[in-house]
């Protein structure tokens, strides 16, 4: 049998961090006086890292500047509520558990900045003991860029259509395509199927078990 792995995307796959993310934008939004958001409204600001997070939430006619100043105090807030409402999605660690049993590679590639991706991944993770583990970096390009997931896959020793990429968004599907893996999206997560299917998904899996059903065809 052909040797197989997997690299999951975090937010919107693995965790629901949904909440803790609206509420921290939002908190920064009011300190510079600026309009907040309803938290569903946030499914379709976030995907692409911290900046292009506060980008989408605040208004249009902010400078570059303006919005990394939010970005910067976003940063700052967040640290201190990174797992208040947070929390794996349900049947992620059965998952996480029988992969590891059959001895699958697993990585994780999030564009969260890498020093959150490390906090949540050791939280809530950290006893499958996940070999590559991945956040947003100023050295490497953000998803879609495929760099990230190509280098784990050099790590692994595998070639990219052997990879299975899990994730719930346009730029997880994106991800997969531009670097020649298995595109597989999620249907709890932060995204529509449709918008998946738009993106490339090769695989759509309602339940986070029925992963493992496809590494196993």
């Amino acid at each position: 049998m052909t040797r197989k792995a997997i690299i999951f995307d975090l937010d919107g796959t693995l965790i629901d961090s949904l909440t803790d993310i609206a509420l921290c934008a939002n908190e920064v939004l009011k300190e510079f006086n600026l309009p907040t958001h309803n938290i569903e409204d946030y499914k379709k600001f976030v995907g692409g890292g911290a900046l292009f997070l506060m980008r989408n939430c605040s208004p249009s006619n902010l400078s570059e500047e303006e919005v990394y100043k939010l970005f910067e105090r976003f940063k700052e807030v967040y640290d201190t509520a990174v797992y208040t409402n947070t929390k794996p999605y349900e049947m992620i660690d059965e998952l996480l558990e029988k992969l590891v049993e059959k001895n699958y590679k697993i990585g994780i590639l999030s564009n969260k900045p890498h020093k959150f991706t490390l906090k949540y991944v050791d939280k809530f993770f950290s006893k499958y003991n996940l070999q590559e583990v991945h956040g947003q970096k100023e050295s490497i390009a953000k998803k879609p860029d495929p760099t990230g997931a190509i280098n784990i896959a050099d790590t692994f020793k595998l070639s990219p259509e052997n990879i299975y990429f899990i994730g719930d968004s346009d730029v997880d599907m994106q991800t997969a395509k531009n670097a020649k893996m298995q595109a597989v999206g999620v249907e709890w997560g932060f995204r529509t199927v449709e918008e998946l299917k738009a993106n490339g998904a090769d695989y759509i899996v309602k339940t986070p078990l029925e992963i493992l059903d496809l590494l196993e065809e």
